[in-house]
């Protein structure tokens, strides 16, 4: 097996190389199904050598007998199953025995966002003439990088410090960075300007007398009802759910980040290894005192559970989930 990164697996097919198996994991799943259009759109197959499935509701064994069929008047038959981390126990047996001999004429995609409780077994069983592709949350670096390309790609130019705004505020999210870009460039239309870091803070909804940053502080400083009452209004403002989430994880992020170099004994370096000026650094470890480090931790896991609820099919209210999280945090021991 080989490890790719999502540009590796973009080169990989644009050369119209494939192989038996691609195994599409990680917690992007818009960038993971954005992977599968641009599979269709390079190698156009036809509709009788290409299927896509939902692994929770197909049937497994049908899928695998496709793909060890030989493809019509083509080289390549492709077969993707999605939410793989959903199949039972039985058809998982059955995919797992599929991946010890892959169909050498079949390219099998498969997508999963597997819950961060439970072993992946899929990475273990995939062969030498298979890939796994890891589309992981992108940095901070990587978020700006994508959202001035598709900028630029418009005719907006940005500066630095907007870009690094923006990414403070909406988190690295590919599917809410490329939302609010959709946004800058209608909002930008036919202004010969540089999109600046107050027309970021007017596109939020941010008014002049507003913090943007309030959620974040109040999390820091384990304020309750300043947090529950930052996360209304910011949602009230139209705030996206993801964007707000990202601001209370990074919050207990940073505050762990601090608590643990203090800890270290690193002394007034630490501030830099946590890539902060000294101020900041201060401030934060200083709040960093009204949590425990497993506290933290168990923050920082409600974080991801709360993320996976969002992101699911799930009916539950996405500003009550945020709420209930904001008052977890900040409000219990």
């Amino acid at each position: 097996m080989q490890t790719l990164t999502p540009k590796a697996l973009a080169d990989e097919w644009a050369k119209k190389k494939t192989r038996a198996v691609y195994y599409l994991c990680g917690e992007e799943t818009a960038m993971k199904d954005a992977a599968l259009k641009r599979l269709e759109g390079i190698f156009k197959p036809e509709s009788f050598n290409f299927s896509a499935r939902d692994a929770e509701t197909a049937d497994i064994a049908q899928a695998l007998g496709e793909a060890q069929t030989a493809p019509m008047l083509a080289e390549v038959r492709f077969v993707a199953l999605k939410r793989v981390e959903k199949l039972k126990k039985e058809p998982l047996k059955a995919l797992l025995a599929y991946l010890e001999n892959p169909c050498p004429s079949a390219c099998l995609l498969l997508l999963a966002d597997w819950p961060h409780e439970k072993q992946d077994p899929i990475p273990g069983a995939l062969g030498p003439d298979c890939a796994l592709v890891n589309f992981d949350p992108m940095s901070e670096a990587q978020a700006m990088e994508h959202l001035n390309s598709i900028l630029l790609a418009s005719g907006v130019k940005t500066d630095k410090e907007a870009l690094e705004l923006l990414v403070e505020l909406l988190g690295t999210d590919l599917v809410t960075l490329d939302g609010e870009a959709e946004k800058i460039v209608l909002y930008m239309h036919g202004q010969n300007r540089v999109f600046s870091p107050e027309d970021a803070l007017a596109l939020a909804g941010f008014a002049r007398t507003q913090h943007p940053f309030e959620l974040s502080n109040a999390v820091s400083a384990r304020r309750p009802a300043q947090a529950a009452e930052a996360a209304c209004r910011m949602l009230a403002f139209g705030t996206e759910p993801l964007a707000l989430l990202s601001q209370i994880s990074r919050a207990v992020e940073k505050l762990l980040k601090v608590k643990r170099l203090s800890a270290s004994g690193e002394g007034p370096a630490a501030c830099y290894q946590a890539g902060m000026p000294p101020g900041q650094y201060h401030a934060l470890l200083q709040n960093a005192g009204l949590y425990t480090e497993e506290k933290l931790l168990r923050s920082l896991r409600r974080c991801l559970e709360a993320e996976e609820v969002l992101k699911s099919s799930s009916k539950r209210d996405p500003g009550l989930v945020l709420r209930q999280l904001a008052y977890e945090i900040t409000g219990t021991k």
